[in-house]
């Protein structure tokens, strides 16, 4: 008897966690990031001959702009002016310079990822410090501080889907971007958690009668 309970009560825990709003979850570890999304994620290296049109430079699978301001200041981590602090991973990066009326950088998928990770680094043009980034979009609402020309990993997973992610510096300039993975990951849909939860429970309905129609 003590089996069937524990079954049910697994069958009932899974079918309550298809009904229950999927949220964000958060990371800033690179290694933890891939064990969750299960890898295969598409990758961005900023590497190549990309440039900036205008106002929006463009890869494959989703395009990075300003929230604010123009002319867009977007640049190779390669060219003058200290971007190579943001660089991260091959010869080359994303980084956004302030021009003094622009919020942030603004990242919009060419269509919803459930999983998006990179590098993100703040180039402080006085010298030092750290500074709070800001990151949101749709249901997204996290921060990260950073040190001056330190490279830090974030991360997130959203089963409902990201569209865009903007990274504010509240118009503090020198934010640069590497090494991003984007795509979605490879986690049970709800539909598949809903039918293994019924099956559950199902199996567990019929071993109860089984073992009553036994006895009797």
């Amino acid at each position: 008897m003590k089996h069937f309970v524990i079954v049910g009560v697994i069958g009932c825990f899974v079918l309550s966690a298809t009904r229950a709003d999927a949220v964000p979850i958060y990371f800033t570890d690179r290694t933890a990031f891939d064990a969750a999304t299960g890898g295969g994620l598409s990758f961005e290296g900023f590497e190549g001959a990309w440039t900036d049109a205008g106002g929006v430079a463009n890869f494959a699978g989703f395009s990075v702009s300003e929230t604010g301001g123009s002319p867009n200041n977007l640049f190779h981590g390669t060219e003058a002016g200290g971007g190579g602090f943001s660089t991260t991973e091959g010869s080359d990066s994303l980084w956004f310079d302030d021009n003094g009326s622009s919020v942030g950088s603004f990242f919009s998928f060419s269509s919803p990822v459930t999983a998006f990770g990179l590098d993100v680094a703040i180039f402080n043009f006085a010298g030092g410090g750290s500074a709070t980034v800001t990151i949101g979009g749709g249901s997204l609402s996290d921060s990260i501080v950073l040190n001056d020309v330190t490279p830090a990993f974030w991360g997130v997973i959203d089963l409902d889907g990201i569209t865009t992610v903007t990274f504010d510096r509240s118009g503090s300039n020198g934010l640069g971007f590497d090494a991003v993975s984007y795509g979605n990951a490879a986690v049970p849909e709800p539909t598949s958690l809903a039918l293994l939860g019924m099956g559950v429970t199902g199996l567990c309905g019929y071993r109860l009668r089984r073992r009553r129609n036994l006895r009797a």
